[in-house]
C-alpha cells in the first residue's frame, strides 16, 4: 500500500490517539501494581509515549498547516480504526480487570508486549508504504521505540516471572560441573 499526503494525515492522527491511549494504559496499570520495578517499568514507557504524541502532532502540524490541539478524536472516522476500537479496547479492558497480584502484574505485561507489537507493526508500515522521508523518518523511528518498549517489557516480564532465569540470560552464566 502506499501511503499518500491524505493517508499520512490520517495515520498520523491514528497514531496520536494510539499514543494518547497508550500512555493512559500504562499510567492506569502502573498505578494499580504494588510492585516497584513493574510500576517504574511502565511510568517510564507512558512518558515515552508522551513524547511520541508530541513528535507525531509536529508531524501532523507540518503536513496539513492545522494544530494538532485541534484534532476530535471521537468525531472524526480515523484510518486504520481497527487498532483504536479493537486492539487498544481490548487491551484496557483486559487491563481494567487486574488486581494487584503479582500474576496479575504478569498479564498485564503481557498485555503491554501484544500493544507494543501492534504499534510497531502499525508504524512500520507507513514507515515502508511512504515516499516522504520526514513521515519515513518519523515512523521508522517510532517502529524502533515501540520494539524497544517491547524488549523493556519481556526482560521486565522473565526478570519478574523467573528471576534466576533472567540472570542466567544477562550474566550469560556458564553451567560447570
Amino acid at each position: 500500500m502506499k501511503f499518500v499526503h491524505e493517508d499520512l494525515a490520517k495515520a498520523a492522527k491514528t497514531a496520536i490517539g494510539m499514543e494518547e491511549e497508550g500512555y493512559s494504559i500504562y499510567i492506569n496499570a502502573a498505578k494499580k501494581s504494588k510492585n516497584p520495578l513493574g510500576s517504574a517499568t511502565l511510568r517510564a514507557i507512558a512518558e515515552k509515549e508522551l513524547l511520541h504524541k508530541k513528535a507525531i502532532e509536529n508531524f501532523y502540524s507540518a503536513l496539513t498547516g492545522m494544530p494538532a490541539e485541534r484534532l476530535s478524536f471521537t468525531e472524526d472516522r480515523l484510518w486504520s480504526s481497527r487498532i483504536k476500537t479493537e486492539v487498544l479496547a481490548g487491551i484496557k479492558s483486559s487491563l481494567d480487570k487486574l488486581s494487584d497480584s503479582d500474576q496479575d502484574l504478569l498479564k498485564a505485561y503481557e498485555i503491554s508486549m501484544r500493544m507494543e507489537k501492534e504499534g510497531y507493526d502499525f508504524y512500520n508500515k507507513i514507515a515502508s508504504g511512504t515516499d516522504n522521508e520526514d513521515a519515513k523518518k518519523l515512523f521508522s523511528f517510532l517502529a524502533k521505540e515501540e520494539n524497544m518498549h517491547y524488549e523493556i517489557l519481556q526482560d521486565t516480564h522473565l526478570y519478574l516471572s523467573d528471576p534466576s532465569e533472567w540472570f542466567h540470560k544477562e550474566e550469560k552464566w556458564l553451567v560447570e560441573g
